[in-house]
């Protein structure tokens, strides 16, 4: 409904919202009823930050932002401001988080009616907007066209710019839902750090009395981890701090590949966006190619509402009591399960290892290490060490115990090995809850369940590999590029001595 006189739409339901894209012809319904829109993967997004003392004085010297200056800032805004109030748009009232208390308010503007329900996943639809009558975000997602003729512009792409002092944001271009996530959670990773909240790229489940959070690259199925320990607490946007675990939006973005943590016809009803799904003339979805009948290889991202997976309905617990590093070993050579101390889970933090693609993303595998500090590369502005000193805490307030699982390759490197079996899946996770009797693995200081799993192979991947000189090999390579990261770091002596690693 109009509120104005003017072209604007406030807070409309999903329903009418899905209308209103249909509509305008922004994509189509699939026979499931999921709303299938298109999106074109901009890997040419430029990021912005506004100079100023709040930024400048804790933001990463090696974040990827360029610095901004205000008045530059500020022309910009009233430039795509007055663009688009001449059109149609969308604006949607939402919470970064779903706890009143520690949620962030933003007030969001879009073109397009599919922008305006990817927010209410990618955010919390509240009943109320902002009780606590907090300071309110406002942002901006509008056409590149908006933004005129800017100097910033001129490498084209997509563009993000954030004002954290006057607390704006302006996203630009033909991006995909995962770009409006990874802005959000940049924004709670500058804010939250000074409430002593830590904002994390995970999920998290309860069940069996244990509360479990895993954490790790993408590729590495945290979703899919996460539901094998019970009932979904949150997905992809989650804050820890004394208070315990909050969710912090209404729904998850999974890649839609044979993984998938829920039936695609389940995740194929009203109320999901699907990016870039090939649709038959039926409105099935084709995933593959009818001439080849090879599978299609075209990225598809799921925006479903949390209710759709075996969620809780609480927004926050406890906890956690168990803590899980995920990682996509390439070179196949860390365990299937590893018990690890607090000191070294904060050093896994900080190495954020895996692999650019994990072992079920259907692509050619390859070795392509990767090093994301926290799992979140960008979407922690701040320096390293703020993060890492408020996890320390936690873990410590919270007596949570540690773990590292491989979710990568077993019995060789990428290419040659084999990700873990459902069978050995289950063995880890009863590992994690069970499990009394570790012993040393032999370097990382890790530690492995002594004997040997009646449903899975052997623990000590050494005994997997049929070559043991090869494994040899591909052991002292990961302990040398963990070196070389760590010694990056503002205290390399104290996780190289954490992972038993000497120094060069």
């Amino acid at each position: 409904m109009k509120t104005d006189g003017s072209s604007r739409f406030d807070d409309l339901t999903l329903a009418q919202l899905v209308e209103h894209a249909l509509a305008l012809g922004e994509g189509q319904l699939s026979a499931k009823g999921a709303l299938v829109v298109s999106t074109e993967r901009n890997t040419d997004i430029q990021r912005f930050i506004v100079n100023e003392p709040s930024v400048s004085d804790v933001i990463r010297a090696d974040a990827q932002f360029h610095l901004l200056d205000s008045g530059v800032f500020k022309s910009i805004w009233e430039r795509v401001k007055d663009d688009v109030v001449e059109r149609d748009r969308y604006r949607i009232h939402a919470h970064m988080g779903v706890d009143a208390d520690i949620a962030v308010p933003l007030e969001i503007t879009t073109l397009s009616a599919w922008h305006a329900i990817s927010c209410h996943h990618l955010c919390h639809i509240p009943t109320e907007f902002n009780p606590r009558e907090k300071p309110e975000w406002k942002l901006i997602w509008a056409p590149i066209a908006s933004f005129g003729d800017a100097e910033i512009l001129s490498d084209g792409g997509g563009v993000i710019l954030i004002h954290v002092g006057k607390r704006r944001i302006l996203m630009g271009g033909d991006l995909t839902t995962g770009e409006m996530r990874r802005t959000l959670l940049t924004l709670l990773g500058l804010l939250l750090p000074e409430k002593d909240t830590l904002p994390l790229h995970g999920a998290a489940a309860q069940g069996d009395g244990e509360i479990t959070l895993f954490l790790g690259p993408a590729g590495t199925q945290k979703t899919t981890w996460a539901l094998r320990c019970g009932q979904l607490i949150g997905d992809r946007g989650l804050s820890w701090s004394n208070e315990g675990l909050h969710r912090l939006a209404d729904g998850c973005r999974l890649h839609l590949d044979h993984n998938l943590p829920i039936s695609l016809d389940e995740a194929l009803r009203f109320g999901t966006i699907a990016e870039n799904l090939a649709l038959g003339n039926d409105r099935e979805p084709l995933l593959a190619d009818p001439d080849t009948d090879s599978e299609i290889h075209t990225p598809t991202h799921l925006v479903v509402p949390l209710t759709r997976l075996n969620a809780t309905q609480e927004s926050d617990t406890r906890g956690p009591s168990q803590l899980v590093i995920l990682t996509t070993d390439p070179l196949g050579v860390l365990p299937p399960l590893a018990k690890i101390t607090r000191e070294q889970c904060l050093a896994w933090f900080i190495l954020g290892y895996g692999n650019h693609l994990g072992p079920l993303e259907e692509r050619q595998a390859e070795i392509d290490i990767r090093f994301t500090p926290g799992f979140m590369d960008t979407l922690l502005p701040r320096n390293l060490d703020d993060y890492v000193f408020i996890l320390e805490d936690l873990l410590e307030a919270h007596d949570t115990r540690c773990f590292l699982v491989n979710a990568g390759w077993h019995g060789g490197q990428a290419g040659k090995g084999d990700p873990l079996s459902a069978s050995e899946e289950s063995a880890v996770i009863t590992g994690m809850y069970y499990c009394t009797d570790w012993e040393p693995f032999g370097s990382l200081g890790l530690s492995v369940p002594a004997g040997q799993s009646e449903t899975a192979g052997p623990w000590h991947p050494k005994d997997r590999w049929p070559e043991s000189s090869d494994y040899t090999t591909n052991e002292s390579r990961l302990i040398q590029a963990i070196r070389d990261e760590l010694q990056r770091t503002n205290d390399p002596e104290r996780w190289l001595k954490a992972l038993e690693i000497e120094c060069n």
